[in-house]
């Protein structure tokens, strides 16, 4: 039954159309994942001649080019990124819709949610926890990377929800604030540090530091910090890896920039150096966002919401999330 509801795309052509299958829609999505023809022909359990038909059928019927075929695969074409992008949202909402009736007036259905790293040390397994207590109908689909490709995932409507850093705490649409927190310098600075709980940033100038790539909403907010200050920050690496900032931080060869929770339970956590950057206080606050904006969020998605939201208060008022202040 899953794949038999068929779409009625109107094509460039003046009255013409395709009728588009859900599993046109799957194809298309396996063969840009996949970046290959052949891989995702393997993946689906078809030749490679049959999912090429389809595809040719597919851009055929739209009157466009989908994909750019080259030596080393395929690559979507502006046509095919957007089309890729709505494939996306239109299968995961046909099989929700199908798991919604399956389900009857159980809450049930795979919700994904989208974590930076700082967030997803101390939100995952209490969220996860809580989740399959209170709604064991619901599964989890848990992603942690850095906050910009979360960011990415979130409007390409491949995360039903996200948790997202934000530089104050305007109120907007589809999100919920949760709370806000102060940066640290992790690590021992040389010439070292005269005050060992705060450190001023522009005491920070010229130590090394290894800190999140571009990508990164910590990366964007180091180096505002820095600028506006008229300061240039000495970044010796870009590491997209939580555990490994913290390892070097501790070798003491540079230091890191990071929340307090990132490390509050680290056995040598005194020794390790945490200290708070002053003089600016450096602060962003963390909201959890919707994916569509437009409409309520299906049963599933709303109780994962309200969950992230009862977890980090609950975690804040046993002293199990250091360092944030709630909403």
């Amino acid at each position: 039954m899953r794949d038999r509801i068929r779409l009625e795309v109107r094509g460039r052509g003046a009255g013409t159309g395709v009728n588009v299958d859900i599993a046109h829609l799957r194809d298309f999505i396996a063969v840009v994942d996949s970046g290959s023809l052949t891989r995702a022909a393997a993946q689906l359990y078809v030749s490679q001649p049959a999912l090429s038909q389809r595809i040719a059928h597919l851009e055929s019927g739209l009157g466009v080019r989908l994909l750019e075929r080259g030596p080393r695969g395929v690559t979507p074409t502006a046509a095919g990124r957007a089309l890729y992008r709505d494939a996306q949202q239109l299968v995961r909402q046909f099989d929700r819709i199908a798991g919604d009736v399956l389900s009857g007036d159980r809450i049930h259905g795979p919700v994904a949610v989208g974590l930076p790293t700082t967030v997803s040390v101390r939100l995952a397994p209490a969220l996860f926890s809580w989740t399959k207590a209170h709604h064991p109908g619901i599964h989890l689909q848990l992603f942690e990377s850095m906050s910009g490709y979360i960011q990415e995932l979130l409007a390409l409507g491949r995360l039903d929800l996200a948790v997202l850093y934000r530089d104050d705490d305007t109120v907007r649409p589809a999100e919920t604030l949760l709370y806000s927190e102060d940066l640290f310098l992790i690590g021992q600075p040389k010439p070292p540090a005269a005050d060992e709980d705060e450190i001023g940033l522009v005491d920070l100038q010229n130590t090394p530091l290894v800190v999140p790539g571009g990508r990164s909403n910590l990366r964007e907010l180091i180096d505002r910090a820095f600028t506006a200050q008229g300061l240039v920050p000495s970044i010796v690496a870009d590491v997209d890896s939580l555990g490994a900032m913290i390892r070097i931080a501790a070798g003491g060869e540079a230091c890191t920039i990071l929340p307090l929770s990132s490390v509050a339970d680290q056995a040598n956590h005194r020794e390790l150096g945490v200290r708070r950057i002053r003089n600016p206080v450096i602060s962003r606050s963390v909201a959890v966002c919707n994916a569509v904006e437009y409409y309520p969020a299906r049963d599933a998605v709303a109780a994962v919401r309200e969950g992230i939201s009862v977890v980090t208060r609950q975690m804040s008022a046993a002293g199990e999330w250091p360092g944030i202040r709630l909403a």
